[in-house]
């Protein structure tokens, strides 16, 4: 009798254990992860000064974290003391970690800024990114191709220590002597002009000089060759081949002819194959090869250098 009054205790003992853990309350574990803030720079709304401002970051990851604060520095923050850095059509491609570095790949736009706002954009990603504790250099690319200096080498990646966060339109200017083709009046052929010229340095040496092309020589004995109304939309080189891209207005506006024709592309071939880097040009108009350009030559061909039609002394 004993013996069946233990078990039957033994069992009630049992039972309420489980009862008991049954009732216990579970811990969730769908708790919200703790929210971490970053400090980015933007540029001031009335003074065009730099200014961290604190931000709350949703993501986890790293890639997500880089993209997060992207976003941040491309659509603004709700405060009216700042503006956004980065145009709204730039597509951030690519986020690539190589130890402490972090390699940002962007889309053609990229390359259509002004200078101004180039610098204005890779300072405020660069300065935003280095904030973060795993982040020491930025490294920038376009379509997988390095960001070039004036020297037309591939820009060093920024650091923490490289930036100097003052107003992009004082910053010291690179002083360098380049080589111009423009055309003599008369149409017989291209004049060489060597000038020394003030450039920004963080704008390609190519597209600088394109830029000298388009507004013309500074004498009435020779003229520019560039239909007036042309604009560089962008410019990128790769394995030894300068790629231009001109609006629709290089052709519409261009008069024509074998001649004229000649002395547009050879006073920018010229020009372009007299930088470091640069071998051949190939010509884009809007983002597109062309079959011909106003009749007579192929356009959708590279081009080498050409001095038969420069008139030496």
């Amino acid at each position: 009798m004993g013996k069946i009054i233990r078990i039957c205790f033994l069992c009630l003992f049992i039972l309420m254990l489980i009862t008991g853990c049954g009732n216990k309350k579970t811990e969730s574990t769908d708790k919200t992860p703790d929210l971490k803030t970053e400090m980015i720079t933007l540029k001031s709304s009335n003074d065009n000064k730099w200014i961290e401002k604190e931000v709350t970051i949703q993501s986890v990851g790293k890639e997500e974290v880089v993209r997060e604060i992207f976003a941040f520095l491309q659509n603004g923050i709700e405060d009216q003391d700042v503006v956004s850095t980065i145009p709204t059509d730039i597509v951030l491609k690519d986020v690539a970690f190589d130890g402490a570095q972090v390699n940002l790949n962007f889309s053609e736009d990229y390359n259509k800024m002004e200078a101004s706002d180039e610098t204005i954009c890779r300072t405020s990603l660069a300065s935003s990114l280095t904030n973060l504790s795993y982040i020491d250099a930025v490294s920038f690319q376009v379509n997988d191709i390095p960001l070039k200096g004036t020297d037309g080498k591939p820009m060093s990646p920024m650091t923490k220590e490289q930036l100097v966060l003052g107003d992009p339109e004082k910053e010291p200017k690179t002083v360098r002597k380049v080589m111009l083709y423009f055309a003599t009046v008369d149409a017989s052929g291209l004049v060489p002009h060597e000038v020394e010229i003030e450039v920004n340095p963080n704008e390609p040496l190519e597209k600088t000089v394109l830029n000298l092309l388009l507004e013309g020589p500074n004498n009435e004995d020779e003229v520019s060759t560039i239909p007036e109304g042309t604009k560089v939309i962008s410019t990128s080189i790769s394995e030894g081949v300068c790629y231009v891209d001109f609006n629709n207005d290089f052709i519409t506006k261009h008069p024509g002819g074998s001649t004229g024709e000649n002395l547009t592309i050879y006073s920018i071939v010229n020009t372009l194959t007299e930088l470091p880097d640069i071998k051949k040009v190939q010509f884009l108009i809007e983002g597109e090869k062309q079959a011909v350009f106003k009749g007579h030559i192929a356009f959708d061909t590279l081009f080498e250098r050409n001095l038969d039609i420069v008139i030496t002394d």
